[in-house]
């Protein structure tokens, strides 16, 4: 099944369609309390679109076959030094199948090799410990846990 899973730039139109279908994951709130569900709205997709180009991020949509499971961001991009690792998926239905490992795969290997960016950052709530095995798992090591927060890095 992993091998269908490929990443692609991600267009405004994918965007669009990524969100339609986003439903918000209780494990990414801190404050469990502050969870509420999420619904699309067309502006607010538009200006998370122009922040990630504002702050010249790298984004791909993860592909399983010709859908959007998951949204993988490669941000805080310092040529040739380092860059920063996030992954979101589109709901839970895609999560424990493998979707999120060989995103996370293909993105150290473009980021070590397209990229020519040595050191590759990544976080991880505490309380998501699906997050944290994934990154441990493709090679990431925990470097600090600060706050409500655990840090890893993988190095080419």
């Amino acid at each position: 099944m992993n091998e269908e899973i490929y990443l692609l730039p991600m267009t405004a139109q994918m965007y669009h369609e990524y969100f339609k279908e986003y439903q918000n994951d209780l494990d990414l709130y801190i404050d469990k309390g502050a969870y509420t569900a999420y619904s699309y709205e067309e502006e607010k997709v538009n200006q998370y679109i122009q922040r990630q180009v504002d702050l010249k991020r790298k984004v791909f949509a993860i592909m399983f076959g010709n859908e959007i499971v998951g949204e993988l961001v490669i941000k805080n991009i310092e040529e040739h030094k380092c860059a920063t690792l996030g992954l979101a998926m589109k709901s839970t239905k895609y999560k424990d199948r493998g979707f999120g490992t060989k995103a996370e795969q293909l993105a150290i290997d473009y980021v070590f090799h397209e990229l020519d960016i040595p050191i590759l950052y990544a976080d991880a709530i505490l309380s998501n410990k699906r997050s944290q095995h994934v990154l441990e798992k493709v090679g990431f090591r925990l470097i600090k846990e600060e706050g409500d927060f655990k840090y890893y890095c993988i190095e080419r």
